[in-house]
């Protein structure tokens, strides 16, 4: 639990949204190193995360910046994170467990019918630091938002989701029924979706889901 000592003088300020928030179904995700090469957090400009011009030079990017866009995932399912409890029976009062915190979220895909040779890169990711932006079916992106006030200005960025246990599995052979497969999964740590915003694209003739493409470095 992440709770602050003393409390406040009143409960939290509650604000309800007039517009309600969904993220479509995931699609695709950006991969993406949590730190660069010079070992700062990576983060990238609320301007720069609406155009395709920035997001095409992080895919060109030969340092730890750059982004890999992921084959499409299908039959993608989120299992949110359950209470960790302690107690019940006669070691707490009245039997109540006692809530001392949230479990990770897993997330699990399908790959299809998709070549060897990329599941084999994909692979390696899984000795990496890495996060991820999920793209939903709308071309809309969720990240991590962060908010930076310098000189009497705030500044948003917006950083890849930390990621834990990334694994792609083997090839699974879908026989005479179904197509050939990779199983694609991880874990979101607890508390990840706290800062988590959707990004809505603004430039008319781009779509990330479609428009971005994964480019060979120099």
């Amino acid at each position: 639990m992440n709770c602050g000592c003393p409390a406040g003088a009143h409960l939290a300020d509650l604000q309800i949204a007039d517009c309600k928030e969904s993220l479509g179904q995931i699609q695709k995700v950006i991969i993406q190193r949590r730190y660069g090469s010079t070992g700062v957090l990576n983060k990238i400009a609320a301007a720069d995360i609406k155009t395709k011009t920035a997001m095409v030079a992080l895919a060109t990017a030969a340092d730890g910046t750059k982004i890999i866009i992921s084959p499409y995932i299908q039959n993608p399912t989120t299992t949110p994170g359950e209470a960790r409890t302690f107690g019940g029976g006669n070691q707490t009062l009245g039997g109540i467990e006692i809530v001392i915190g949230r479990e990770a979220t897993s997330f699990e895909g399908v790959i299809y019918q998709e070549k060897q040779s990329t599941i084999k890169t994909m692979k390696s990711y899984s000795c990496e630091d890495i996060g991820v932006y999920l793209i939903d079916e709308n071309g809309n992106i969720g990240a991590i938002k962060e908010e930076v006030t310098s000189g009497g200005s705030t500044s948003v960025f917006y950083s890849p989701i930390p990621l834990r246990s990334f694994f792609v599995s083997d090839k699974n052979l879908g026989g005479y029924e179904e197509p050939d497969s990779n199983t694609i999964r991880w874990s979101f740590l607890p508390n990840w979706s706290d800062d988590l915003e959707i990004i809505k694209q603004t430039e008319m003739d781009y779509n990330p889901l479609t428009d971005l493409i994964n480019v060979a470095s120099a």
